[in-house]
C-alpha cells in the first residue's frame, strides 16, 4: 500500500472514530438529560400524590370529628384546630370525652372508603385523665389484608401536647417510593460505551501493525536495494574478467589468465560470503545455529582481530588503540562467531569514522563478567534511530546518500551471537561525536 493510500485510510478512520465518539458523547449527554427531567416529574408527582392523600385524610378526619360532635351534642366552635398533622404519615384529632373505639373505627373505616383511602392504619385513643394511650388497634381497609384482632404495631402513636383527649391515626404504609439518583449512563449506553472503547482500541492497535508493516516493507526493500547493489559489483567484475578469459590473445599471455583468475576467485568468494551471511541470519532466527565452544583468551581473539584491521585504518591515517585492564579474561564462546562479532563492530567503527579513524578498544571487568568496549569519533547515530539499530535489515538513514555498503545485518547478528552466548550489548552515541559500544561476556571464574 501507498503512502498516501496508507495517510488517507488513517485519516478517514481517525475522523470516523472521532464522529462515533462525540455521537455516543451527545447519547449518553441526552439520557443524562432525560433522566434528570423523568426523576423532577417523578418527584413533582410524588408531591402532588403526597398532598392529596395528606388533603383526603384531613377531609375524613374532619368528617369523622363532625360526626362524633353531632353524637355528643358538643359545639363545634369550641374545638380550635381540632385536626392537625404532626408527620407526614400521623395525624391526630382532638377531642373533649371519653370515645368508643368500635364507633370510632366504624367511622374512620366509612370516611376513609369515602374519600378512596385504601391504605392500612392504626388508630390509637389518649386518655387525658390516665395521659396514655388506652387503645390501640391496626386495620385493613383492603381485601388483601389479612388481619385479626391481635394484629397490631405498637409504639407509633406519639403523644401530643394537648389538654383534653384525642385520636391518633397513623398510616404505616405510606413510605416515599425511592428515586434512583441520575447515573451517569444506563446499563445500554455503558455497554456501547466499552465497545466504542474496544472499537477504538482496536483501531489504534491496526494502526499501529499497519505503520509497523510499513517499516518493515521499508526496510525490506533497502535490504533488496543494498543486496542488489552489493551482488551486482562481484558479478559484473566476475563477467568482465571472464569475457577476457575468453578472448583468443590471452592465451599467449600467461601472467594476465592468472591475474584474471585470482580477480574470479576473490569475487566469488565475496558473493559466497555475503551469502552465508544470510544464511546464517535465517539460522539464528530458526534457532538452528551450533555454537562449537571452547575456552579462549579474550584478550589474544582482539589482538588478533585488530591486527587484520590495523593496516586498513593505517591507510586512512588513523590509529586503532588498545587499552586491554581486565585482569580476568578466559571465556567459553565460540572463536569464530565472538571474532566476527569484535570484527563486525570495528569494521563499523572504521566505516563511519572520517577520514582519520580514531577508535579505541578497552576492556574491564565486573562482577563475573568482562566488558569490551569499542569507541569511535565517528558520524555518531541520532537517538531516534538508536533503538533500531540492532533490529534486523535496519540501516541508519542517510538520504540519497550510499557512501557506506551494507545489509544492514551486522549489529542484528552481533546482538543474536551476544545472546547465545548470555552476553549482552548497549551503544551510546551523539552525532558528529561518535559512538561508543559495550559488549558483555561472564568470564570463566574457575578451571578444572
Amino acid at each position: 500500500m501507498k503512502q498516501k493510500s496508507i495517510r488517507l485510510v488513517i485519516w478517514f478512520g481517525a475522523l470516523a472514530l472521532i464522529a462515533v465518539v462525540v455521537m455516543q458523547f451527545f447519547w449518553i449527554n441526552k439520557s443524562i438529560q432525560t433522566q434528570n427531567k423523568t426523576i423532577t416529574i417523578q418527584k413533582i408527582n410524588l408531591q402532588i400524590e403526597n398532598q392529596q392523600f395528606e388533603n383526603r385524610v384531613l377531609i375524613a378526619l374532619t368528617s369523622v370529628r363532625d360526626k362524633l360532635i353531632s353524637l355528643n351534642d358538643e359545639a363545634a366552635e369550641f374545638y380550635l384546630d381540632p385536626v392537625k398533622q404532626i408527620t407526614k404519615d400521623y395525624f391526630v384529632v382532638s377531642f373533649y370525652d371519653t370515645l368508643p373505639p368500635k364507633v370510632l373505627e366504624n367511622h374512620l373505616i366509612e370516611e376513609f372508603k369515602q374519600q378512596h383511602l385504601q391504605e392500612i392504619f392504626e388508630y390509637g385513643i389518649y386518655d387525658c385523665f390516665s395521659d396514655s394511650i388506652i387503645y390501640d388497634k391496626y386495620v385493613g381497609l383492603s381485601s388483601n389484608d389479612d388481619l385479626n384482632e391481635s394484629s397490631s404495631i405498637k409504639g407509633v402513636q406519639y403523644k401530643w401536647d394537648h389538654d383534653g383527649h384525642y385520636f391518633g391515626v397513623y398510616f404505616p404504609g405510606r413510605v416515599d417510593p425511592i428515586i434512583s439518583l441520575p447515573s451517569e449512563m444506563s446499563y445500554s449506553l455503558g455497554i456501547s460505551s466499552v465497545i466504542i472503547i474496544l472499537i477504538v482500541a482496536v483501531f489504534a492497535y491496526a494502526i499501529s501493525v499497519i505503520l509497523r508493516q510499513k517499516k518493515l516493507s521499508e526496510i525490506r526493500n533497502d535490504f533488496i536495494n543494498n543486496m542488489t547493489h552489493e551482488l551486482k559489483t562481484p558479478i559484473s567484475t566476475i563477467n568482465i574478467s571472464s569475457d577476457v578469459l575468453l578472448r583468443q590473445d590471452i592465451t599467449d599471455n600467461p601472467e594476465r589468465i592468472t591475474q584474471y583468475a585470482k580477480i574470479i576467485k576473490a569475487e566469488n568468494q565475496r558473493l559466497e560470503s555475503q551469502v552465508e551471511r544470510v544464511l546464517q541470519l535465517a539460522k539464528l532466527e530458526k534457532g538452528q545455529v551450533k555454537l562449537n565452544k571452547s575456552v579462549i583468551d579474550l584478550h589474544t581473539m582482539i589482538t588478533n582481530v585488530c591486527d587484520t584491521f590495523e593496516i586498513s585504518i593505517q591507510n586512512r591515517t588513523g590509529v586503532l588503540n588498545l587499552d586491554l585492564k581486565a585482569d580476568k579474561y578466559d571465556v567459553e564462546v565460540d572463536p569464530v562467531h565472538i571474532t566476527n562479532v569484535i570484527s563486525n563492530l570495528l569494521d563499523n567503527a572504521n566505516k563511519y569514522s572520517p577520514e582519520t579513524p580514531e577508535i579505541t578498544i578497552s576492556t574491564k571487568n565486573y562482577k563475573d563478567c568482562i566488558s569490551v568496549v569499542i569507541s569511535d569519533k565517528g558520524k555518531g547515530i541520532a537517538k531516534e534511530d538508536l533503538k533500531n539499530i540492532f533490529e534486523k535489515f535496519y540501516r541508519v538513514p542517510t538520504g540519497d546518500v550510499h557512501d557506506v555498503k551494507g545489509f544492514g545485518l551486522g549489529l542484528f547478528y552481533v546482538r543474536s551471537i551476544l545472546k547465545e552466548h548470555d552476553g549482552d550489548i548497549s551503544v551510546q552515541s551523539e552525532p558528529g561525536k561518535g559512538s561508543t559500544f559495550n559488549i558483555t561476556l561472564p568470564i570463566i571464574t574457575t578451571h578444572g
